[in-house]
């Protein structure tokens, strides 16, 4: 007696998993999840070009020593092309302070967010202030452009949240450089 309820006990949970673990719902339309993921993919539409751009500016700079260098890194995103980065005095240079504020521009069409779409080709103002000592060589400015996949783009303009900050342009928004030529 106490075998045959073992024997059933075990039936019972032989079926339950065997049940749980069965898809409740056919494929009868012959289209599985592979083929509806390449469906999706190929609406995605076709976007301009987009760029995580890291910006490195070294050199006569106030900011931490670090590897024998003084530099400030920077990320943004742009739309591209991304061209030159120009590094331009914006205060006044007082006989008592031994630095004069720059600011970084960059050439592109725009900031992302602030720019859905991209915009004319041109100078936009990074957010940014940099301290250049007065005396000794100019700091340079390195640009490092990686551009976005369609599909980074596509999830970028889907999402309602990034998960990757990046630092924009001109705080509120991406202000056009237009005094850089």
């Amino acid at each position: 007696m106490f075998t045959c309820k073992v024997n059933w006990l075990w039936l019972l949970v032989i079926g339950g998993i065997v049940t749980a673990c069965t898809p409740t719902t056919v494929n009868v339309s012959g289209k599985d999840e592979r083929n509806t993921t390449q469906a999706q993919a190929q609406t995605v539409p076709d976007y301009p070009p987009m760029y995580d751009v890291d910006v490195k500016v070294c050199g006569n700079i106030i900011a931490p020593l670090k590897d024998g260098k003084r530099c400030v890194n920077q990320q943004l995103r742009l739309w591209g092309p991304v061209g030159e980065a120009k590094l331009v005095r914006a205060g006044i240079s007082l006989p008592s302070v031994s630095s004069v504020e720059h600011k970084l521009a960059i050439a592109s069409k725009g900031c992302y967010p602030v720019y859905s779409q991209p915009d004319q080709q041109q100078f936009y103002w990074a957010n940014s202030i940099i301290q250049v000592n007065r005396g000794g060589t100019a700091p340079t400015v390195e640009v490092k452009p990686t551009q976005l996949s369609n599909q980074q783009i596509n999830e970028l303009m889907t999402s309602k949240l990034s998960s990757r900050t990046i630092t924009t342009f001109g705080g509120v928004g991406c202000e056009v450089a237009s005094s850089v030529k």
